[in-house]
């Protein structure tokens, strides 16, 4: 058994069901990032992926020799496909935090041990001045823009990094909202700690027929989209899209397959709202064997919008890009230069991967096909995240 995992073990069956205290701390970290920040995709967006890290890696199938471009968001996707051996990858972000947090995640990687990794990221414990030790250990792998940031921003490292970000503070929150709404046992059951799809399916049917629901929840979403988006949503995609006010108004229907497949089944909720880490991210993330992969492959990460970074790339350099969700958040003219810049970029038959908050793929044939409609459909039976509707894998048809 791998050093570090009975401690795990016993740390998740500790936080089988957050208590009370967790979740009011989790609602006040909310508030106050709130109150501070007014938009928690700030500084500190993204410390954890908000993506399946297994669908990615099916989608781009990452091999040695492969060069690998994409959006750096919080690192994870990138450095998990880094870490099958690809020849080279480079990220890009406008946010220089999320770069210096990438690069912290990589420095971390290669210099320390998988349990000292995550309890420096703040998946275990760790006084916070041992991570600030920590930090001044692997610094050298940090660029002086990386080192300047976590410099003044040293609360983050801390705190434990990984419990500072967007996702981790909305999802505690959540949790804590749910045991205001429902009995233990209905959350325990949403949690996905007891019962099956088909409870929770109606469990979340009982819930959404309440009086209190039908009369005065689901109308107040529906009243207050138009303002709600701005906090649980980057203020850049609620700019040029009005899917986060349909998401929000339609709340029920759009996050019901996280209610039906248990919070504990979902790599990105699993930790924020029971506190055990999903064995997926675990593998991918931090396995030793993946340590190791990382050390074949030349990671570097840019403060750059996607189109630019692509556009300072060679001419058939990328034989696979990673979008995210980045589309979602440009204008029509921009989507435009961004798929000018892909056909530019990337290698004939390079792969492209683009998952959307909407229900459409927004660059649609601007690049080229769809792979083959049953490995398409194969890749996105492997979503164990829900949230996205729209999933595409693209090939690229030619060089421009």
């Amino acid at each position: 058994m791998p050093p570090g995992k009975h401690a795990r073990e016993a740390a998740a069956k500790r936080w089988s069901l957050p208590s009370r205290d967790q979740d009011h701390r989790g609602l006040r970290a909310f508030a106050l990032r709130m109150a501070k920040d007014r938009d928690l995709y700030g500084a500190l967006a993204f410390a954890e992926s908000a993506e399946s890290l297994s669908l990615t890696r099916r989608a781009l199938l990452p091999r040695a020799g492969d060069r690998i471009a994409g959006i750096t968001s919080s690192g994870d996707v990138l450095l998990a496909l880094a870490s099958h051996g690809p020849s080279e990858v480079v990220g890009f972000d406008l946010n220089p935090v999320q770069t210096a947090l990438a690069e912290l995640k990589h420095a971390g990687a290669l210099h320390l041990e998988p349990d000292e990794l995550r309890s420096f990221l703040g998946i275990d414990a760790l006084p916070p001045d041992a991570r600030i030790r920590t930090l001044a250990r692997i610094e050298d792998g940090l660029s002086l823009a990386s080192r300047e940031i976590w410099a003044t921003e040293a609360r983050h490292i801390s705190a434990g990094i990984l419990n500072r970000g967007m996702t981790y503070l909305i999802i505690r929150a959540m949790v804590g909202a749910m045991r205001r709404l429902v009995d233990p046992e209905a959350l325990s059951l949403f949690l996905g700690q007891r019962g099956s799809d088909h409870d929770r399916r109606a469990a979340l049917e009982e819930l959404r027929a309440r009086r209190f629901t039908r009369h005065l929840l689901s109308p107040a979403l529906v009243t207050f989209a138009p303002l709600l988006k701005w906090v649980f949503f980057p203020h850049t995609i609620c700019r040029v899209s009005r899917r986060p006010d349909e998401m929000i108004a339609e709340f029920f229907d759009t996050f019901q397959p996280l209610f039906v497949h248990g919070a504990e089944n979902n790599p990105v909720l699993s930790r924020a709202a029971t506190g055990a880490l999903h064995p997926a991210w675990d593998q991918e993330l931090y396995a030793e064997e993946r340590f190791a992969g990382l050390e074949e492959s030349s990671v570097r990460f840019e403060t750059r919008s996607i189109t630019e970074g692509l556009s300072r790339l060679p001419a058939g350099w990328a034989t696979k890009i990673y979008l995210s969700n980045a589309p979602d958040y440009l204008e029509p003219q921009d989507l435009w230069s961004l798929a000018k810049e892909i056909r530019r970029a990337a290698k004939p038959g390079a792969r492209v991967l683009y998952v959307s908050l909407c229900n459409e793929d927004r660059l649609g044939e601007a690049f080229g096909p769809l792979v083959d409609a049953a490995e398409l459909a194969e890749i996105r039976s492997l979503d164990d995240v829900h949230l996205y509707p729209s999933i595409s894998v693209r090939t690229v048809g030619s060089a421009a």
